[in-house]
């Protein structure tokens, strides 16, 4: 675990490559970028989680249901719509409730880098982008991390909240409110994959919230400070 953490997420936390982010020519730079180096990720997470499938006595018949990859399910996409739906509105509660604050409280979470779509011409990049940091994220931090966890012992909370907080950490460069928006959307995964094993939903519902916010930054002409 350790390792891969260390493989995969430590180098973007510690350079998380700003600067390639400035205006549309940039985005899509760092778009393309990430799906070279994420895609093979995946792969190798897969194959990871694959080793491990069928220990601690899990069901030989459906090795890969105790680590929430299940065979897609036409069902699988209203239970993403609705799973977006209920991080929307937990974070869009969040913004109104951070607008009620007197503004010398509000300037401590306006810092920080804010994400930015300023061409509609690269939505569809947006979507397969958006779509392979859903299933990238969902199966380390909830599919593959909570997994192990579990199989190694750790209380259900504990496991919740390690998992929550390295996730939190890698959204710092936002500032306050992105590292807060990222602790709600990560606690708020972690209990539906304990709860329900199914990682479709939860890395479709993350890449289409991931998706919507950065294109309502193009409409809008507003900064975005989703998790991402």
């Amino acid at each position: 675990m350790i390792l891969l953490f260390l493989l995969f997420y430590l180098p973007g936390y510690l350079w998380p490559q700003q600067e390639l982010l400035d205006g549309s020519g940039g985005l899509r730079s760092y778009m393309l970028q990430f799906l070279i180096i994420a895609l093979p990720q995946i792969l190798l997470l897969l194959y990871i989680i694959s080793l491990r499938a069928g220990e601690n006595g899990s069901d030989a018949q459906d090795p890969y249901g105790e680590f929430g990859i299940l065979r897609p399910r036409a069902r699988d996409l209203p239970i993403a719509l609705l799973v977006f739906a209920g991080i929307f509105a937990l974070l869009t509660l969040l913004g109104f409730i951070l607008n009620l604050l007197p503004p010398a409280q509000r300037s401590v979470f306006a810092a920080g880098f804010r994400w930015k779509l300023e061409d509609a011409r690269l939505i569809p990049l947006v979507l397969l982008f958006c779509l392979t940091t859903g299933y990238r994220e969902e199966l380390f931090f909830r599919s593959y991390l909570l997994t192990r966890f579990r199989q190694l012992g750790l209380p259900v909370f504990l496991g919740i909240g390690m998992s929550t907080l390295l996730f939190a950490t890698g959204h710092m460069y936002q500032g306050v409110a992105g590292l807060t928006v990222a602790l709600i959307q990560g606690l708020y995964f972690s209990i539906l994959f304990v709860r329900f094993k199914n990682v479709h939903s939860l890395a479709v519902a993350h890449g289409l919230y991931n998706a919507t916010v950065l294109v309502i930054t193009l409409f809008a002409r507003t900064e975005s400070i989703g998790a991402l």
